[in-house]
């Protein structure tokens, strides 16, 4: 039987993501979730956690998403811009990094108090992952392994999308940054194996990434091979009310919809797969 962790990215970003996630539990197909320490609504996502024990959640680890850092900004001040906020996107980090402007004691010391933050809720954290994927950028990743070590935690997301799929039918920049993602994450397979730390044999949800609509997710469920797997999700309740704070041209709603879809449980319960959270994995 196939098993599968559906999990929605960004708890804690906006109350419309938020409260997206825990309808999406509750009445919907998705078992799942990664908590943004640094995100604005993170007080609520806590709240809102407690009343949904079925829940699985992670560590959403945050360097880029020009989102607030947990320590000052004059503590980490190669991460953050001049706004006191750290990068919009993925690249402006790799840039800083590849000029040797990044300082990684600078990383250790923030990621290590986003993880802290989080496990001082006392909710059962049962995977780690990151916004935009950074942390298996090979740097990173040395300092997220110490971390997990360090916290306790052996479940984490390696995003490694099988580099065929949907090689000719998705956008090109969507194929090139999981291309590139992929390449890394089998990198980041080595740690995993010599460190004993548990992932998924599979994971989906790149070149669809933000739209992750009812047809999309029903297409990739028909070709699920055999193992364990997570798909990644990023609803919410109104996409139109998430435009006005984020200009990623996500199709919140249109996932959550998906998550919420009867087709989709239909789908899910015909081709007998087990829906499961990290915390299910040993």
């Amino acid at each position: 039987m196939n098993r599968v962790i559906i999990n929605a990215d960004d708890f804690g970003i906006h109350t419309e993501v938020n409260h997206a996630i825990i309808e999406a539990c509750e009445q919907g197909v998705l078992t799942s979730t990664s908590l943004l320490p640094t995100g604005p609504a993170f007080e609520e996502a806590v709240s809102l956690a407690r009343t949904c024990p079925g829940l699985g959640i992670g560590i959403h680890l945050c360097l880029v998403g020009s989102l607030p850092t947990v320590l000052s900004p004059q503590e980490v001040p190669t991460l953050v811009t001049d706004s006191g906020r750290v990068p919009d996107s993925y690249p402006e980090v790799i840039k800083r990094a590849c000029q040797g402007h990044l300082d990684y004691g600078q990383v250790y010391r923030e990621l290590d108090a986003q993880m802290e933050k989080i496990m001082a809720t006392g909710l059962p954290i049962d995977h780690v992952d990151s916004h935009q994927h950074l942390h298996v950028l090979p740097q990173i990743w040395n300092i997220v392994q110490s971390l997990m070590m360090k916290y306790g935690i052996h479940r984490v997301r390696i995003p490694r999308e099988a580099y065929s799929y949907k090689l000719f039918s998705a956008n090109p920049v969507r194929i090139a940054g999981r291309d590139g993602l992929t390449f890394l994450s089998q990198k980041a397979m080595d740690a995993v194996k010599r460190l004993h730390f548990t992932t998924t044999d599979f994971f989906w949800g790149m070149v669809d990434g933000g739209n992750m609509n009812e047809g999309n997710l029903k297409y990739l469920i028909d070709r699920l091979p055999f193992g364990v797997h997570e798909i990644m999700m990023h609803p919410g309740r109104s996409t139109a009310v998430l435009s006005q704070s984020f200009s990623w041209e996500y199709h919140w709603q249109d996932e959550f919809q998906a998550l919420m879809s009867p087709a989709i449980r239909r789908q899910l319960e015909k081709r007998e797969i087990q829906l499961i959270t990290y915390g299910d994995l040993p």
